[in-house]
């Protein structure tokens, strides 16, 4: 039969470790939701950039649809990006650049008392048809 101080004993190292193992796991959770929303703002600048380089597109706001449409499909609020697009209409053989910004605000800074956002940026370049 155990005794009461390592009942206690046990208590104590429970007490001490569970919230360190707590942070690492929320920790790792909060870095795989941040690369996912990081992949989906690359995948939405690229998808941007392979529709202005074609030649039927002819205004910004048709790459930045496509850019939300993709922000929306990966259950991200397209109204929080930010997107510029340059080079758009040049002529053939020219780079045309969509730049993505996205607000990736984590559980876990808000825990320790860090409410800034960190910033999720893609950005693809190719050349014109």
């Amino acid at each position: 039969m155990r005794g009461s101080s390592e009942c206690g004993q046990s208590l104590i190292e429970l007490a001490l470790t569970l919230p360190v193992a707590m942070l690492l796991i929320v920790g790792a959770l909060e870095f795989g939701r941040f690369l996912l929303v990081r992949h989906a703002v690359t995948t939405a600048a690229r998808e941007g950039a392979r529709t202005a380089i074609l030649p039927t597109t002819r205004f910004q706001s048709e790459v930045e649809t496509v850019v939300r449409e993709w922000l929306r499909n990966a259950s991200l609020d397209p109204a929080r990006a930010q997107i510029s697009v340059s080079g758009l209409r040049s002529s053939t053989g020219t780079p045309t650049t969509v730049d993505v910004r996205y607000p990736f605000s984590s559980v876990l800074f808000r825990l320790i008392g860090h409410s800034d956002a960190i910033t999720a940026r893609g950005v693809a370049t190719m050349l014109h048809e």
